[in-house]
């Protein structure tokens, strides 16, 4: 349960708004890329726990992405493109760790244009299977990894071609993968994976659209949200925890790209009582046993009709010392019109992971 750990499991509904989000900005009809990666690396051991885990690793991506200009929200990038990477990894340890598969949407954009290349970043998250996972009985020696199903995220700068008339861009850079599943299963260590990338793109030349199109999503002050959790808590005493939340948010627009967060949180969480008390029922406990109420502040940055949210916030009240006083919480809102989104989020103590929440919202 730590890290990065769990950093992202953003699964079913990350790739479900994403692939809205390609859908929209498919109107402007952009140049598409097709292009594969390869990625030679090692699994790093972040903990005593993971050390017999350690192995060289590669993977190999096919990838096809869309390169952005006309609408609003790309005009404060530099070259963005949008993309759908389908990621197989070899982790290094076919009996403990084996294989993944994922399919990961991202973003990548210019930081630094040179004469005939440019320096730039990407990032991605979606959702894999790995083939192997902690058994107590077929795979103990696997403590990082508690379900097959998990999250997946990468990070990576590069330096890449781009000469005047050559559809070709090729690639080298640095970074990191990771795999966790936020807590949802137990042991949740997670697998961190860094690692060189080299990757090949072909470019599509596609007719752009004329008329730039208009952002649809008007500024706003407040939002309301109500979302859903599960958790595992014990290895020695597997308990899933069923977590409720719901909190309002109130919006300081700086442009269309960035917006101030300023809310509140308040949550319906069990393990309090358990920690402290393991062997009682978990039916009939009061609200001042199970309730956190948390106040926030964070940053929201928008990619296409997709809200990347960071938040940090502490407990004014909670019903133990069992979590620290403050909370953080990295996801995504998808606004699928002026009113109506969707989100999902993970929420750590100081990268150790707590849950992860999918939730519908409203906002005026």
């Amino acid at each position: 349960m730590v890290c990065f750990d769990g950093i992202l499991r953003f699964g079913l509904l990350i790739l479900f708004v994403w692939s809205f989000g390609l859908k929209a900005s498919a109107q402007d009809r952009p140049k598409v890329a097709v292009g594969f990666n390869y990625y030679p690396g090692f699994l790093v051991a972040h903990r005593e726990d993971s050390k017999n885990l350690e192995a060289h690793t590669h993977g190999f991506e096919l990838q096809i992405s869309k390169q952005q200009s006309v609408q609003p929200w790309a005009k404060h990038y530099s070259k963005p493109e949008i993309y759908m990477g389908l990621l197989y990894m070899n982790l290094g340890n076919p009996d403990l760790t084996g294989n993944a598969f994922a399919a990961m949407p991202g973003f990548e954009t210019s930081l630094k244009s040179l004469k005939q290349s440019e320096i730039r970043i990407r990032f991605s998250t979606g959702l894999a299977y790995i083939t192997k996972k902690f058994d107590i009985y077929t795979n103990r020696r696997n403590q990082a990894i508690g379900s097959h199903l998990n999250g997946v995220m990468q990070g990576f700068a590069t330096w890449e071609t781009r000469r005047p008339n050559n559809p070709w861009h090729l690639q080298v850079g640095l970074g990191l993968t990771h795999f966790s599943n936020g807590s949802y299963r137990v042991p949740n260590l997670g697998v961190n994976m860094p690692s060189l990338y080299f990757g090949a793109n072909y470019l599509i030349e596609q007719k752009p659209h004329r008329n730039p199109i208009k952002d649809t999503l008007n500024p706003v002050k407040w939002q309301f949200y109500a979302a859903y959790g599960f958790k595992e808590r014990s290895l020695t005493k597997t308990t899933g925890f069923h977590i409720l939340n719901a909190g309002v948010t109130r919006l300081q627009n700086i442009n269309i790209k960035r917006s101030w967060r300023f809310g509140f949180d308040i949550y319906l969480d069990k393990t309090h009582h358990f920690i402290d008390y393991p062997d009682d029922p978990l039916t009939g406990l009061t609200p001042p046993e199970m309730t956190e109420l948390g106040i926030y502040v964070g940053h929201q940055l928008l990619i296409s009709r997709v809200y990347f949210i960071t938040d940090v916030g502490f407990y004014p009240y909670k019903p133990s010392t069992n979590k620290f006083i403050m909370y953080q919480r990295i996801g995504f809102n998808y606004h699928f019109n002026q009113h109506g989104y969707v989100l999902a989020a993970l929420k750590t103590h100081f990268g150790i992971a707590d849950h992860f929440t999918w939730g519908v919202g409203y906002r005026l």
